[in-house]
């Protein structure tokens, strides 16, 4: 029983590893590229047939502009849905901030 569910976990980290690397414009290849690792490693871990170790993990979620609670393969898909776009929105505030700074300078 443990090990199917193990699978299961694999295979839902390794849909969402592979989810993330499109929403990047990733290939497999530039993806591997970015992390000193082979494509055929991003490929098995897609696929659920290898795990990343945590360090790998990190730096995917870096490469992909993803919170690392996305990995998490235990938190609901909407909750992490709200989450990147409360990234996305603080990410656009600061700019907006930069932006009246530079005017008041002016």
């Amino acid at each position: 029983m443990k090990n199917k569910n193990n699978q299961k976990i694999n295979k839902l980290l390794g849909k969402k590893i592979r989810y993330a690397r499109k929403q990047a414009g990733l290939s497999q290849k530039k993806l591997g590229s970015s992390l000193q690792i082979s494509d055929k490693a991003i490929s098995a871990y897609e696929v659920g047939r290898t795990t990343p170790s945590f360090a790998i993990l990190k730096r995917i979620s870096k490469i992909t502009y993803r919170p690392i609670a996305y990995f998490d393969t235990e938190t609901q898909d909407g909750d992490l849905d709200l989450q990147i776009k409360l990234k996305t929105i603080e990410k656009e505030l600061l700019e907006i901030k930069q932006l009246l700074k530079k005017r008041e300078k002016k």
